[in-house]
């Protein structure tokens, strides 16, 4: 028998792209941004990873449209891939501000990733249950090449948590990835860490094989993160 993690989000909804009803020159520039993204991931031209969202419809996990809307009593699983080897933090703000890692688990033994393995959130056979409570809720992502002090301190403590709240975009009603975030991670002026910019690709429904892809564009720097580089991004949670 599947064993529910039941998470207390105000929200909990797909990885998708904000929607928008842009012109269709724009719609061109959008698609053309997704098929660069992808490429990248597959051919490993730029740092990358990809992003699935998987529901579980009679008892067997499905693909599923990151923009869909949940209801109470649905079931997800979140399924992430890179293309490189580093480091995935993923940070869980709620609205209230409070900023918890969801992961590394802790179960697990670090939060290294490697080229062409699966990770899953929740780990084994452990899903997330929408409950009753309505509202947004965000999930930040960091990417990295190497450990990040800042955060591995928080994994120590027994909630978890960042000892500081935050200014939090949870409270926007529109779900998706999105980027141009601000970073978990304190970003002063004696700060040695510098964010750089993602690209985008959308899942489908039963889109098995692709999922949502985000990349490190080259931007004339490279497509790759170096050391004291983060790729933040947040997945916007949704439930209706």
């Amino acid at each position: 028998m599947k064993t529910v993690m039941r998470f207390t989000f105000v929200a909990l909804a797909a990885i998708a792209l904000i929607a928008t009803s842009a012109a269709q020159g724009k719609g061109r520039k959008k698609d053309d941004e997704a098929s660069r993204a992808r490429g990248m991931f597959v051919h490993k031209t730029a740092d990358a990873m990809s992003i699935l969202v998987l529901k579980n419809v009679n008892n067997t996990l499905v693909p599923v449209d990151p923009s869909n809307e949940f209801k109470a009593g649905d079931q997800i699983k979140i399924q992430f891939e890179s293309n490189f080897d580093g480091f995935i933090y993923v940070v869980n703000i709620a609205p209230n501000g409070k900023r918890c890692i969801l992961f590394p688990y802790p179960e697990a033994a670090d939060n290294a990733v490697h080229p062409e393995q699966r990770y899953d959130i929740p780990p084994g056979g452990d899903a997330i249950e929408f409950d009753q409570e309505k509202g947004t809720e965000v999930l930040q992502v960091v990417m990295s090449r190497d450990r990040i002090p800042y955060l591995d301190a928080a994994l120590k403590e027994p909630d978890r948590c960042l000892s500081e709240s935050a200014t939090t975009a949870a409270a926007e009603l529109q779900a998706g990835i999105v980027k141009h975030v601000k970073p978990v991670i304190p970003q002063d002026q004696d700060s040695k860490i510098r964010s750089r910019d993602i690209i985008l690709a959308s899942g489908k429904d039963r889109d098995s094989k692709g999922g949502s892809v985000v990349a490190v564009p080259d931007n004339g720097g490279g497509g790759k993160l170096k050391s004291g580089e983060i790729a933040p991004f947040e997945i916007r949670l949704k439930h209706n």
